[in-house]
């Protein structure tokens, strides 16, 4: 096996990712807390900074009062340094955010859409995305790119394997390409429950986390795994299929060929359908307010499926702290906050796992992002790709040339 090394210009953009990193986890920082905190040498800092300022990617926020000499400067992100978009599309409903590198959302759309073509939907889309950046007053230069996610598995940016319910001549689509020829942007493609993982790593419940499984509750049951700070994805990009653990040998058939996965008793598709029987499994617009009424109304039919739910994913989450002893499982998707709680409540407490003795983290963590978790886990991905010095790499190749 060749070992490849790294030369100056990739060094140089590593370097330049890990002080923003750093500072977006840490700001306000001065210069000397930067290199302390880096390891770099002052005056690499003080080029990196001033290239980030002239880039309007960091301000000076205030001055800090030392114990000598003049006051420390602090550096913070500049939120108008940089925008993103985040993009869900699923059984008909697209949600598109802009979103700032601060995580503050600026706008946002929902629509229904009557057709569900793929030209159709790229061309709202790009329609979509036009007018917020005139609303707003965003310069497209100012856009580091386009996150879009589908509930779907993903192979060479195309779909191989879409979700419970078809979408008609997306299969096969080079989706990747086709919207970025649209955009003039670049675009990057992620299955929802990965996107939402990266989303609480970057803003929300994995902040401080660098091993975590996510649990996505939605129409079906996704995964997205963090191990040592990044994502992983697998041998063959398909990790994270944590709705096809079997927790009940033998139970209800599941269109995977087995028999019993936690998919045919935790997503959100059953409670819809404890609700109102006949029901398919798309999610429409007001499905979720529905959830969050039954609840708040005590309608047993909803206990019985948050009773069923929390039995199957306790024994999922149990197997996954075997496999992979993380420091939490955080649970979310596209549940309300309520609902989530109540899920969280009658899970607890776990058996024992290799996780058991953990007293610092709770085994189980309430995701924070919500209901639009898919389209701001979308927006992350963009950010994560200019920011973090290690899951760059995930998204574009640089080229690394042997010294």
């Amino acid at each position: 096996m060749k070992l490849l090394g790294a030369n100056m210009d990739h060094a140089k953009r590593f370097n330049r990712r890990v002080v923003l990193e750093t500072i977006r986890l840490q700001a306000p920082l001065s210069r000397a807390e930067i290199t302390r905190a880096t390891g770099l040498a002052p005056q690499t800092i003080s080029n990196i900074i001033a290239e980030l300022s002239e880039a309007g990617l960091v301000r000076n926020v205030n001055r800090r009062s030392g114990a000598r000499g003049q006051p420390a400067v602090e550096l913070d992100l500049n939120p108008d340094g940089g925008f993103t978009f985040g993009i869900s599309f699923s059984h008909g409903v697209l949600l598109v955010i802009l979103t700032d590198v601060a995580g503050t959302v600026r706008d946002r759309v929902k629509l229904e859409l009557p057709s569900g073509a793929p030209e159709a939907v790229l061309d709202e889309i790009a329609r979509t995305t036009a007018e917020m950046l005139t609303r707003q007053n965003v310069a497209r230069r100012r856009v580091w790119g386009v996150g879009l996610v589908i509930p779907a598995i993903l192979e060479d940016d195309r779909l191989v394997a879409l979700g419970e319910t078809t979408l008609p001549g997306w299969k096969d689509l080079p989706l990747r390409q086709s919207l970025q020829n649209k955009l003039e942007l670049p675009v990057l493609l992620e299955n929802d429950a990965t996107a939402a993982a990266i989303g609480e790593r970057l803003y929300g419940a994995g902040k401080s986390l660098t091993d975590f499984a996510y649990i996505y509750v939605g129409a079906g049951i996704g995964g997205g795994l963090f191990l040592r700070g990044q994502p992983y994805r697998g041998g063959y990009g398909k990790s994270g299929e944590i709705g096809h653990l079997v927790v009940d040998t033998g139970g209800r058939p599941c269109p995977c060929g087995n028999r019993g996965c936690l998919e045919r008793y935790a997503s959100v598709a059953l409670a819809l359908r404890a609700l109102d029987e006949g029901r398919g499994d798309a999610i429409r617009h007001d499905d979720l307010d529905r959830i969050s009424r039954a609840l708040a109304d005590g309608d047993p039919r909803l206990s019985v499926w948050l009773d069923e739910a929390a039995a199957s994913l306790r024994q999922a989450i149990v197997m996954i702290e075997n496999m992979l002893d993380p420091q939490a499982v955080v649970l979310g998707g596209v549940l309300p906050q309520p609902v989530l709680a109540a899920l969280i409540k009658r899970i607890l407490p776990l058996p024992r796992s290799v996780s058991s003795n953990n007293a610092e983290i709770p085994r189980i963590i309430a995701a924070e992002m919500g209901p639009d978790t898919p389209a701001l886990g979308a927006a992350t991905l963009p950010i994560f790709d200019g920011m973090s010095p290690e899951l760059s790499l995930l998204f574009k190749q640089d080229v690394v040339e042997p010294l």
